[in-house]
Order: structure tokens, then sequence, then C-alpha cells
């Protein structure tokens, strides 16, 4: 199994078992007023989907989301999800950085830990040349986990029929960073 662990949190891959703690997320209104199109909570048939679709591209590409998890009093406790994951970019098959982090956890440095290690696994693992992220444009702090992370901005995008920022991540860049 591919686990992705960072100092904080340990990540395997999307599986059916994970719908509880993705149904908690996708019912929080205030991380899906930045993921869904419509800024609506999911229901329990949209997550279910989510979640067989993040299963499937799995099983298909050998890489995907993972769902994090915190060490907390010996027990581990779902803090979000990220990872790389194909997606379609006015038009073009990219690979995507994608992350939520549950609301009790923004601020303390989440979505920029799990990014960090999805990058470097993309970049040292899977060698790609570069990985793409978006987000709406009002979102300030997605757009400070990427800034973070060493992405640049590109230019403004239509995607699921909303304004979005396309933010940019080459490897070099990256490895530079590092």
């Amino acid at each position: 199994m591919n686990e992705l662990n960072t100092r904080r949190l340990i990540g395997t891959p999307a599986v059916p078992g994970d719908f509880a703690d993705l149904r908690r997320l996708h019912g929080d209104s205030r991380v899906m007023a930045t993921l869904s199109a419509d800024g609506n909570t999911f229901s329990e048939v949209q997550t279910r989907a989510f979640l067989k679709h993040a299963a499937e591209h799995w099983k298909l590409h050998g890489f995907g989301l993972w769902f994090f998890r915190e060490r907390l009093d010996g027990e581990f406790v779902f803090v979000g999800y990220g990872g790389i994951k194909h997606a379609v970019v006015e038009g073009r098959d990219e690979i995507e950085l994608a992350y939520a982090v549950r609301s009790d956890y923004w601020g303390k440095g989440i979505a920029t830990e799990i990014s960090i290690a999805a990058l470097k696994w993309g970049f040292d693992t899977m060698h790609l040349d570069r990985i793409v992220a978006f987000t709406l444009p009002h979102n300030r702090a997605s757009r400070a986990v990427m800034e973070n992370c060493g992405f640049t901005y590109q230019r403004d995008i239509v995607h699921a029929g909303l304004p979005h920022v396309l933010y940019i991540l080459e490897a070099r860049a990256f490895t530079a960073r590092s």
C-alpha cells in the first residue's frame, strides 16, 4: 500500500472505508464553501461518488488522494485528504495537487504539510515535470498554501463553470527550494 507519511500525519490511499470521515468533511459548510461548485455541502450520494472516483483513480493510475490521519492518544483521527491526481484544465490533461482539511484543523499548517509530501512524492517518485493547482480567486488560504509550496500564479481560468486562478509548479523549481 502506498502510505505517505509526514512529520505529524499518516496518509493512506482513498478506499471505500473512508466514507464516514469524508462525509464529515463534505458536511462541513466552511470547507465546502471553497470545494464544491455551488458552495454547498455534498449529499451522501455525492460523497460516495467522490470516494468511488478517488479509489478508482488509485486503481487506474497507481496514485491519487491520500486520506491523512493524526495519531492522538493512541487513535488515528482524520484531518483531511490530499494528493495528486489527473484533472482536465482548459481541455488538457494535467496532474493536479488537491487537498482539503477539516475546518477545526485550519491554521495549523496541515494543508501545506500534506501538499509538500504529495509534491515530493510526485516529483521524486513519479518524476513529473510539473504539477498544477487551482482554486477560486477569493480563497486566500488555499492560494497561500500553493504559494508556500512554491507554486506561481499563471492566469485566471474557468473551471467547472466558475472563475479560478491557476498556479503551476515545475519540478526544477520545487527541487531548488528543497
